[in-house]
């Protein structure tokens, strides 16, 4: 029988933990809010003391990167199996669009986590998990400018538009197309219209902005 070494069973046990409070923090945090939830809520949950918490997570903050991370690996996959899918640079760019719509509708309270840590927390850049956040933000402006990039030599996409900040147009744009105020949202209903069509309507507007006509 092969034994395995102490130290070795301790990081298994450390993570089989630090997994179980995500999964709970996870849970309290879609349920209650962000400023709603204490540690103290998610200490009684597990049966720990708050100090046992703490030796896991520094605080609540920290906490609730951790959670973030598990969307942001999520939609990482999502946009990367997405943008390699298509041929075009113009379909690629098209489908980040599509990719983040998607997301949005599977899994909205890593959606709403996601936009509520990177537009709150800034000074908490060095927790692991919040690196991770903006790491994210890097490497999908990265594949976006990759996909504009490609457009541009194969003549789906206009030439005359500078990559990078046409990258961050879009991507803040489909942020700001998931978050439809309720005055709208009801407008919307009143003409027979739904938030979907509003996001496809939205999208399309953005192709159309980019495709070179010539």
């Amino acid at each position: 029988m092969i034994k395995i070494p102490i130290s070795q069973r301790r990081k298994r046990e450390r993570e089989r933990r630090t997994n179980e409070i995500i999964d709970v923090a996870e849970k309290i945090f879609s349920l209650k809010g962000f400023n709603k939830t204490t540690m103290d809520d998610i200490a009684a949950d597990l049966e720990l003391t708050k100090p046992a918490l703490y030796r896991y997570f520094k605080s609540k903050e920290d906490l609730y990167f951790a959670v973030v991370a598990r969307g942001v690996n999520i939609l990482d996959n999502m946009m990367m199996e997405a943008v390699e899918s298509k041929r075009t640079g113009i379909e690629k760019i098209h489908a980040t669009g599509v990719v983040f719509c998607r997301f949005y509708k599977k899994y909205p309270d890593y959606c709403r986590m996601m936009i509520h840590a990177r537009s709150t927390f800034l000074e908490c850049y060095e927790s692991t998990s919040f690196q991770e956040l903006t790491k994210s933000d890097k490497n999908n402006l990265e594949i976006m400018c990759s996909a504009i990039e490609t457009g541009k030599k194969d003549g789906t996409i206009r030439t005359d538009i500078d990559t990078f900040m046409t990258a961050v147009y879009l991507a803040e744009s489909t942020i700001a197309i998931m978050q439809l105020s309720e005055g709208i949202d009801e407008a919307m209903k009143s003409m027979g219209k739904s938030n979907q069509d509003f996001i496809v309507h939205s999208l399309e507007l953005m192709r159309y902005s980019l495709e070179n006509k010539k």
